[in-house]
């Protein structure tokens, strides 16, 4: 059997029915220990019981009780069951989208409940499937049913009512990144041996590349910006970028190249008063973000349009950030964007870093199942929708060298899924 000791929990027999038992409580009990000792609220089904702590310790506690939940559920059911669920998966996702695209998760009040015949009125759906489809994700933890014929929010829903950008970055997936996945194979079977940023899932279902077929649609290209503000949410924890650089020792203006809608630029404008920031995207990015602009860091975020695979327009920069955007092109197309930074970089100061902030390819076995099955997830959303790749630390460097041969990584830091590469071009 485990033991547990002073906060530690250890690994219990994986074919251990008791063992896992035994471990699963301890595991428990070390994550609300940690809750209470830190003064976080425990949590419980209420509606908006929704935040959880995002330090790294918490996230290291939970994932360890996961992959024993999942250890023990797993011997207990067997494979023909796992396969069952698997299979049925696709049903339920086709209940969220009914559910997102007639807009249950806003119909249901913050609080209190609805009737079913109320919200399909109001949804302009009929009685029979609203309630079949409610049902189905109230098995999920998405909604329940309080009382026979009435509807309330689970913690799931209500954080889909209050978020918009959870609930966008939901949508995208269900809707044209869901197609593009379906069609993966063909994908595949059509090129078995190569592809780039063009040759995708998503063209192949979409008959265009994701960021062509985003420029022609202005209302899926919006709720995209939204989307990646909501991923970040959910997966890309600033802290690799906030707090693993020294920005207060900069001075000047930090070019975030390729910031989407300036959700990273405005947060670190708001805990850096010293610097100023030009974020650089689309114009549909742009609109975008000037809905996020709070009053303290108004004058201090700016944005230019502008693309990461044409020169850098910008010069005498304290710093060019790169954020979550080579993981989103094939290689050929990486290169390209480091390249054209060159020029932004030959005219600032010496010292001017390229920080490259990403979620990072892991080394197989060296995490836990959670995480690595997070980031392997993430890794085939960048093939099916982008060509692109999760990256090694050695990946990105052979990429910076074959840009241009002064490109130099002086450091890089792990921090939980993401990484920060601080490269800086040789004089």
């Amino acid at each position: 059997m485990s033991t547990y000791s002073n906060g530690k929990v250890s690994k219990a027999t994986d074919g251990n029915l008791l063992a896992l038992a035994d471990d699963l409580v301890k595991h428990t009990f070390a994550v609300a220990e940690y809750l209470r000792s830190n003064n976080y609220p425990q949590p419980t089904f209420a509606p908006d019981s929704v935040g959880r702590p995002e330090t790294p310790e918490y996230v290291q506690l939970r994932s360890s009780l996961k992959k024993t939940l999942e250890n023990l559920q797993h011997l207990v059911e067997g494979p023909k069951v796992h396969v069952r669920n698997l299979c049925c998966q696709g049903y339920e996702i086709a209940a969220i989208q009914v559910a997102l695209d007639f807009n249950f998760f806003t119909i249901v009040p913050a609080k209190g409940q609805i009737s079913l015949e109320q919200l399909a009125k109001q949804a302009g759906v009929d009685l029979d499937r609203t309630s079949r489809i409610i049902r189905l994700l109230a098995t999920e933890f998405i909604f329940h049913e309080p009382s026979p014929g009435y509807i309330a929010h689970s913690t799931t829903s209500y954080l889909l009512h209050v978020d918009e950008e959870v609930r966008a970055t939901l949508h995208y997936s269900v809707d044209e990144m869901l197609q593009a996945a379906s069609s993966t194979a063909d994908n595949v079977k059509a090129s078995p041996l190569e592809y780039d940023s063009a040759l995708t899932p998503f063209t192949t279902r979409h008959d265009l590349p994701i960021f062509d077929y985003y420029g022609k649609d202005t209302k899926r290209s919006i709720r995209f910006a939204k989307a990646m503000a909501g991923w970040s949410k959910m997966n890309l924890n600033l802290n690799a970028l906030k707090d693993a650089f020294p920005w207060g020792k900069l001075n000047g203006t930090v070019v975030d190249v390729g910031g989407g809608s300036g959700k990273v630029a405005i947060t670190l404008a708001q805990n850096f008063p010293n610097l100023d920031f030009v974020v650089q995207d689309s114009a549909d990015m742009y609109a975008a973000g000037q809905e996020l602009l709070t009053d303290d860091v108004r004058g201090r975020v700016s944005f230019m349009q502008h693309s990461f695979f044409e020169p850098q327009p910008q010069g005498d920069a304290a710093a060019f950030i790169l954020r979550a955007c080579a993981l989103n092109w094939c290689d050929a197309d990486v290169v390209t964007m480091f390249r054209s930074l060159v020029p932004g970089l030959e005219r600032s100061k010496p010292d001017t870093p390229l920080l490259i902030n990403d979620l990072m390819g892991p080394v197989p076995g060296t995490l836990t199942r959670d995480f690595e099955r997070g980031l392997r997830q993430i890794d085939l959303i960048m093939l099916v929708c982008f060509g692109g790749k999760l990256r090694t630390e050695k990946e990105f460097g052979a990429l910076l060298k074959r840009a241009d041969e002064r490109f130099e990584v002086r450091s890089y830091t792990p921090e939980g899924l993401m990484g920060l590469l601080e490269v800086y071009l040789r004089r």
